[in-house]
């Protein structure tokens, strides 16, 4: 049975004969590549530096600049970090939304990747554009918030124009014979989410509900990274077709509870909680730790694809603390007896 194939098994519940693996340096059955590529000719300031042009929009700043995709500027200190938006490209009043526009997609990059359908491990695209990230950048955190409340309208429409390229890009994915796509969408704090339920349902539901149907006419699978507490937003999430939550903080929602309550209606792939256990660096806890959530999951047949966390040395885990929970996930791993080819 091939990697691609265990994963499948798992997002569609269909009798997997064991728990999937996202691990760097052992087990894996994933591949990801970037979901879209642009054309950035005659794009200034997209590498890092100390731009003049750039710095003097924004007040006691003195760090490291460049512009990202939208034209929001991002800035970093010590060289350090993929950095943070400062100043949002619509930051100054919705009024620019007439000048606002998205790189040119590149369509030759599909070309390159080939036939996806031939991999033997499942692959998952990351799309570059979220939902409310976007927002949350161009606007600003501030604004974002409030726009929701008082400009839904405005909101709206960014939605839609950001929405539309995604699709495109999906589209594409689908013809080079993707399996998935990943998109990174943050939605709540440690107690709850950042919006009400119903300001969700009623102005970013419907943006999830047209990247996720054109994922389904393109066969191909919804994985969500989410951060927070949102356990308010995840019944909505998957009746809208989200079939993977890739949450780095099962520890939030309580293991058993996710596994419980979620593990039939969907998957999660997730590392050993990277907030409250693994930065631990007790090894029995860790173990114990990684042992509860693959049981909890297997109670429940299965759902869980575990993984390592992108870069440990952001969350000041060692490898060897990492090691722990990998090994003991590995090595109880299976549901079910089968011949693996």
């Amino acid at each position: 049975m091939t990697e691609k194939e265990i994963i499948r098994r798992i997002i569609e519940h269909d009798s997997p004969v064991r728990i999937g693996h996202c691990f760097k340096k052992t087990s894996n059955d994933m591949c990801f590549t970037d979901g879209a590529r642009f054309d950035l000719s005659g794009k200034p300031y997209q590498d890092w530096g100390y731009y003049p042009e750039l710095l003097k929009q924004i007040s006691s700043f003195d760090g490291e600049v460049r512009l990202d995709l939208f034209g929001n500027i991002y800035g970093r200190l010590n060289e350090k970090t993929k950095g943070e938006c400062i100043k949002g490209a619509l930051t100054d009043g919705w009024e620019l939304m007439d000048r606002f526009c998205l790189p040119d997609i590149d369509f030759s990059y599909y070309e390159s990747l080939g036939d996806l359908k031939t991999n033997t491990k499942f692959t998952v695209a990351q799309l570059p554009f979220a939902v409310f990230a976007p927002l949350r950048d161009t606007r600003l955190m501030d604004n974002a918030l409030m726009d929701i409340l008082t400009g839904p309208e405005y909101v709206s429409q960014f939605l839609d124009k950001v929405s539309d390229e995604n699709v495109k890009i999906i589209r594409a994915l689908g013809k080079a014979g993707c399996d998935s796509v990943i998109m990174y969408d943050d939605w709540g704090t440690q107690t709850g989410t950042l919006i009400s339920p119903q300001a969700f349902k009623e102005v970013f539901v419907p943006v999830y509900r047209k990247i996720s149907e054109a994922l389904k006419e393109n066969k191909m699978k919804f994985i969500l990274h989410s951060c927070g507490y949102n356990r308010a937003f995840l019944d909505d999430l998957i009746d809208l077709g989200v079939d993977v939550f890739q949450f780095d903080q099962l520890e939030l929602y309580g293991v058993e509870n996710l596994a419980n309550e979620y593990a039939n209606k969907v998957s999660f792939l997730s590392p050993v909680d990277v907030q409250k256990v693994l930065p631990a660096g007790d090894r029995k806890y860790i173990e114990e730790s990684a042992l509860r959530m693959v049981e909890a999951f297997k109670k429940c047949g299965g759902g869980l694809i575990a993984m390592d966390y992108p870069n440990y040395q952001d969350i000041a885990v060692s490898e060897e603390w990492a090691d722990w929970a990998r090994n003991i996930i590995i090595e109880n791993s299976t549901l079910q007896k089968e011949l693996f080819l």
